[in-house]
């Protein structure tokens, strides 16, 4: 009590000696005179018996006057009420203000059209007009179609800046701060943002892009290859590239919104940006290397380049693809190419030793038959090692070093061969793309003897490889094709040249294993253990969902397998060895496979749940990587499922990606 006595003090008793009043403010004073006026107000009406009509007997009253203690009671309580009418004043407005937000927001269910209105749903409208139109945007993008492109463009960034207005505004500033309509506001503004840093800075250069690049002008005639603009392309790309991929990562980061439909409105703003992000990072890539890997424009008189091309057959799976059937040397300069003739696997002859020193982690996953048999270099997920492996291999059987390797398999010749047109092979037969697949992958290895189908795989390779590098009337159609081929891994790229395989090593043609905490994946990969020609009957689903944040701020995520065994009991007991294999693995018509579940670079595999238990090998590392090791065998018509929770690194805000040995959907 500020040192005053516990004993009451009389009103109008002054201080003691020494003591110090606090000061009073000009409320306080009005509170003080007026306690004064009601208790000398109260003390005369009761002084004086003349005043008193009553008929009842006068008994003298004695009030005492109200003490200071008192006093400064009702002056705090007066004070602390004011105080909180303020708040209360403060807390209504901030109400009003949030709910006048939300309704707006919520309005958008009801109304569409409110041109007028500087609400969260006009920005919800432009938001929506923009996503929208950047749907076609994205398409003309890849097919450089120059005519629509600038259009579209301009309404893209007509809306994208109507929005950034919007949201630019006080109004939308000091709403970002309010409690939980705040975070929602926040999203919004940040995502409008990072859209309207794409509109401004990376589509004039995606403009000039298609302006420099004509692919109506693109055509390939007596395997040469004429093609300009592309290093005038190259800045401007890389521009754009580092624009939308910045943008993305600010997209990815808001927190989720707490009203439906912003999340949603979001959510199809950011799968744009994901999209546009990964093609203009491919396309960057590209056509940062190809004047140089083609010697083309300033390059054209650079030496001859050496490619070596690895023909894969996915009928026997191998991490990456398939076991290796054939190879071809193709030589390119000033935009020519020409293609050596291809060799069977089985005139590369098996080193003693492997060809690179391999690591111990590799020697335990995959056996020095990754470093010493052409059939096994890609029992490693990591393509730019497979590269290396078969560089390494081909010098050594013929003495030419290559300057890079490209992986295709049956898959990427019916994409291609579905816009070149089919290619006649000697036995009268025809390639395109409708039976590539089948015939490769499975009925060469009925109708044939592994002597015949080396041969044949061979003339396929060349001839269709020969076909589709000629034969290119539809560019367009041509690099769409391309483009699904490498997004569905059916082609990969490894350069021996250091600078060109840094500018690609990040785009899904590398084949890389992602090792950046920054960048969680999850591997899923297979390798085919019954030596024979059976995975064309395995089907393979693999699916990846969010589960929850882990206490230590991973995502934590369901990585769900299903492994299924196509072939009926009556198909095993009627295909040809060559396909079902001699049983000296397991019993004809059963699929053995090796599988390898790689966790996110920094994350960990949580736990596993396999059928049988006996299934699951143990965990190891490869390139730090924490890599979990099982084996499963399928009965013909048998199914298997396989459940594991992976973490990604700590405090990762970027989502899950998954990769897999390539699908081949034989049936």
């Amino acid at each position: 009590m500020n040192g005053a006595s516990d004993q009451p003090e009389e009103f109008g008793v002054q201080p003691e000696q020494g003591r110090q009043e606090e000061p009073q403010s000009n409320a306080d004073s009005a509170a003080d005179a007026t306690a004064t006026s009601d208790a000398t107000a109260t003390s005369d009406a009761t002084a004086s018996p003349e005043d008193s009509t009553s008929s009842a007997p006068h008994s003298r009253r004695v009030r005492r006057r109200m003490s200071a203690e008192h006093i400064r009671q009702i002056k705090r309580k007066r004070r602390r009420r004011k105080i909180l009418i303020g708040v209360l004043v403060v807390i209504a407005a901030l109400a009003v203000f949030a709910g006048a937000f939300v309704w707006s927001v919520q309005a958008v269910v009801r109304t569409k059209k409110a041109k007028n209105k500087r609400t969260a749903l006009r920005v919800k409208n432009e938001l929506q007009e923009a996503v929208s139109g950047a749907q076609g945007l994205q398409q003309t993008i890849s097919e450089a179609d120059t005519s629509k492109l600038e259009k579209q463009t301009t309404a893209f960034s007509d809306h994208v800046s109507k929005a950034y207005k919007q949201t630019s505004s006080p109004l939308w500033q000091v709403a970002s701060v309010v409690p939980y309509v705040g975070d929602d506001i926040s999203a919004v503004r940040t995502t409008v943002a990072a859209m309207e840093n794409i509109s401004s800075q990376a589509l004039p250069q995606l403009v000039k892009v298609a302006e420099n690049v004509d692919l109506n002008s693109i055509h390939v005639e007596n395997g040469t290859i004429e093609i300009s603009g592309l290093e005038a392309s190259q800045q401007p790309l890389q521009i754009a590239d580092d624009t939308i991929d910045k943008a993305t990562r600010e997209v990815k980061t808001v927190k989720t919104p707490h009203i439906a439909q912003i999340a949603d409105a979001l959510k199809t703003a950011e799968t744009y940006c994901e999209k546009l992000d990964s093609m203009v990072h491919s396309l960057n890539s590209i056509v940062q290397v190809l004047p140089s890997m083609l010697g083309t424009e300033s390059h054209a008189n650079d030496a001859p380049r050496n490619y070596l091309i690895l023909a894969q057959t996915n009928a026997e799976a191998r991490p990456s693809g398939g076991l290796t059937g054939s190879l071809g040397l193709v030589t390119v300069q000033g935009g020519h190419v020409s293609l050596q003739p291809f060799v069977s696997d089985s005139e590369i002859q098996n080193a003693d030793e492997p060809v690179v020193d391999l690591t111990a982690e590799e020697r335990l996953l995959f056996t020095d038959k990754l470093g010493k048999d052409i059939r096994d270099v890609n029992f490693t997920p990591d393509f730019p090692r497979t590269g290396e492996i078969v560089s390494a291999m081909w010098a050594r059987q013929y003495g030419v070093a290559v300057d890079g390797v490209i992986a295709i398999d049956p898959l990427f010749l019916q994409n291609m061969l579905a816009v070149t047109g089919g290619v006649a092979m000697p036995d009268g037969s025809t390639l395109d793309g409708t039976n590539t697949a089948q015939t490769l992958l499975h009925d060469v290895y009925v109708h044939m003897t592994p002597q015949e189908t080396d041969e044949y795989f061979a003339v396929a390779a060349q001839a269709a490889f020969d076909h589709i590098t000629q034969n290119v009337d539809d560019f367009k159609s041509y690099v769409k094709a391309l483009s699904t081929s490498v997004e569905q891994g059916h082609v990969m790229v490894w350069s021996a040249h250091e600078d060109e395989q840094d500018l690609i090593a990040d785009s899904a043609i590398s084949g890389k294993l992602i090792t950046e905490g920054a960048k969680p994946q999850v591997g899923v990969y297979i390798s085919d253990e019954t030596e024979s020609k059976m995975d064309w009957y395995l089907h393979r689903e693999v699916t990846t969902e969010f589960q929850k944040v882990a206490r230590n701020g991973a995502n934590q995520y369901t990585v769900h397998i299903k492994l299924q065994n196509t072939m009926t009991a009556e198909e095993a007991a009627s295909e040809s060895d060559y396909v079902i294999g001699a049983g000296n693995i397991v019993p004809k018509g059963q699929i053995k496979t090796a599988l390898f579940i790689y966790a996110p670079a920094n994350g960990r595999l949580v736990d596993w749940e396999f059928q049988n238990a006996d299934d699951y090998k143990g965990v190891t590392l490869h390139n730090d990587l924490t890599v979990g090791v099982g084996d499963v065998t399928l009965q013909p018509g048998e199914s298997y499922e396989i459940t594991v929770h992976v973490q990604s690194a700590p405090d990762t805000g970027e989502p899950l990606t998954l990769r897999q040995t390539p699908l081949i959907e034989g049936r």
